[in-house]
């Protein structure tokens, strides 16, 4: 951002602009054309947030949730997700709802969770369609129900969210509430892999290091890919790594 550009942004916030407040709030929280200040980032989120600005209010809600630039409080993480939520915005439902998950903000009706996943799910955003479909997947009790929801998990990789390119590749490779079909399975791993999914190279590279199933073995990139992975931590691809060999 321009010298200039700053200075009119920073006017308009000082003039009571919500959406200016929030930019600059990020601004802050960046370290973009300001030095980085986390606390000062907050003040000027919660400023639009208190004039209504929903995706304020969501910031300054997850901003609570993570005890960033403010001290840990779930309780008013959750008051400002719910504001925001109500007034439609998805981001605020998906974080809501995973508050609820993890029982640090309670559900105020029975079955909440879901309907902010499925609001969230239907809206576009591909982390909420993942852990819809994912919820979905683990309370289904017949075919229908496990195809409705990897159709959910196939919207999420489709809209490019790694870990769902990963979970469907899984589920791919497994035959899981899906056809089985391997070779499809890579092509999904290798979208990961391009975002730099650290499970996905382990899974990639198990395939490439052994072939079959379609699947073209390559040693080389196998070792790579493995390397990558244990590199990042992952114990299994030291196991994978050995059993490669020289």
């Amino acid at each position: 951002m321009s010298p200039g550009e700053f200075s009119a942004l920073q006017a308009s916030a000082d003039a009571g602009d919500p959406e200016a407040q929030l930019r600059l709030g990020l601004c802050y929280e960046r370290g973009d054309g300001v030095p980085l200040d986390y606390a000062f980032a907050v003040r000027w989120i919660a400023g639009a947030a208190e004039k209504g600005l929903a995706a304020a209010q969501c910031a300054l809600g997850v901003r609570y949730a993570k005890g960033k630039g403010v001290d840990r409080d779930y309780a008013t993480a959750g008051r400002w997700l719910r504001a925001a939520a109500g007034q439609g915005d998805p981001r605020a439902s998906f974080n809501l709802a995973r508050l609820q998950m993890a029982g640090v903000v309670p559900e105020l009706v029975a079955g909440e969770i879901s309907q902010l996943l499925r609001y969230a799910a239907t809206s576009g955003l591909p982390v909420a369609q993942l852990a819809y479909g994912m919820a979905m997947h683990v309370v289904a009790q017949d075919r229908e129900g496990k195809e409705a929801a990897a159709q959910w998990i196939f919207a999420a990789a489709k809209n490019g969210l790694a870990d769902a390119q990963y979970q469907l590749a899984l589920m791919l490779a497994a035959g899981d509430d899906v056809e089985r079909d391997p070779a499809l399975a890579v092509e999904w791993l290798e979208l990961a892999v391009v975002q730099d999914h650290v499970a996905a190279k382990l899974a990639l590279g198990r395939y490439l290091a052994s072939g079959g199933d379609g699947v073209a073995s390559d040693p080389l990139r196998a070792r790579r890919l493995l390397g990558e992975a244990a590199a990042a931590g992952l114990q299994d691809a030291f196991d994978a790594l050995e059993v490669l060999g020289d």
